[in-house]
């Protein structure tokens, strides 16, 4: 992943947000990170920057149960934007779901790279950030 290049959490937990922030500090990983505790608050984001023309971020850590727009009702709707777009953004889902059926709903949207489970281990986080086109 490029310097540039922007990281997105989407989760209803502050506290989480706060430590991957901080992992990623730790690691010196200096991509602008940005979070949204809801979908419906990504989303609305995500359409602006795509309206004013500003690069999207590749890489979206994504939970499945918010309040107001859980996860997959962001993915079908983040589907929209992502087939107007030329660069394909990665989404990782990573919750504290442990449901075989969350497990394998996820592996019916060709967007998703993987299903990671909490707490997500330093070392994984720095690999998905180093392979992320």
């Amino acid at each position: 992943m490029r310097r540039n290049e922007k990281i997105c959490i989407i989760d209803d937990d502050e506290i989480y947000i706060f430590l991957i922030k901080k992992s990623f500090e730790a690691m010196e990983i200096e991509n602008e990170v940005i979070s949204y505790l809801n979908g419906v608050d990504a989303l609305d984001d995500l359409m602006q920057m795509k309206k004013n023309q500003e690069q999207l971020p590749a890489l979206i850590l994504l939970d499945i149960n918010m309040p107001i727009m859980d996860g997959w009702e962001f993915l079908f709707e983040f589907r929209k934007i992502q087939a107007e777009i030329p660069n394909k953004v990665a989404i990782y889902i990573v919750s504290s779901s442990i449901a075989n059926e969350d497990k394998e709903k996820s592996k019916t949207f060709p967007e998703i790279v993987s299903y990671l489970s909490k707490p997500i281990e330093l070392e994984t986080l720095a690999s998905i950030v180093r392979n992320t086109p």
